[in-house]
């Protein structure tokens, strides 16, 4: 690159062919924990994204798209212990849809959401249930919550829905 190229492009005169884009969108992942977060979060709703909005579209023609997990996070999925895998899955979704930058996080006092794993290995499950039984622990309820499928390759423990009635018992 030319001393002059290198000059134009370091005070913004790019003339140059920019490559197309592979979408017309910019989604955007807000990720943070929700209760220390709401006022951030609210605010960027409120007075942040749709100015974005506004002006992605306005200056570049392209729709700026928000994606929130405080609402949309069906019961079912709480249930079913699937509410981390349908947050990676939205945010590999972003990664691919969006033309320029995708995630927003804020990190801040709170350590966050911490679920079981939907699914254990059966080793390692195994090992630590026999740790619990040499140590005098019960393991009734890891016993009723997790289900081996010994038909998995290789086989794993499964994290039983809550509304099981063996498990609603206990909730």
């Amino acid at each position: 690159m030319s001393e002059e190229a290198k000059s134009n492009l370091l005070l913004g005169k790019c003339h140059v062919n920019l490559p197309s884009l592979r979408s017309r969108v910019v989604r955007i992942f807000t990720s943070s924990t929700f209760t220390d977060t709401s006022v951030e979060r609210n605010a960027l709703m409120r007075d942040i994204y749709p100015k974005l909005k506004e002006y992605c579209k306005s200056h570049y023609g392209l729709e700026f798209q928000v994606v929130d997990m405080r609402w949309g996070v069906r019961d079912e999925a709480t249930d079913d212990h699937m509410t981390s895998e349908l947050c990676m899955k939205e945010i590999a979704e972003c990664q691919k849809v969006s033309t320029g930058p995708y995630f927003v996080t804020f990190l801040c006092q709170k350590y966050g959401y911490r679920p079981f794993p939907p699914k254990i290995p059966a080793t390692e499950f195994d090992v630590m249930r026999q740790v619990l039984i040499e140590d005098g622990k019960s393991v009734e309820t890891l016993d009723e919550w997790f289900e081996k499928d010994s038909n998995a390759v290789p086989p794993v423990y499964i994290l039983q829905q809550i509304g099981r009635a063996s498990c609603r018992e206990r909730v």
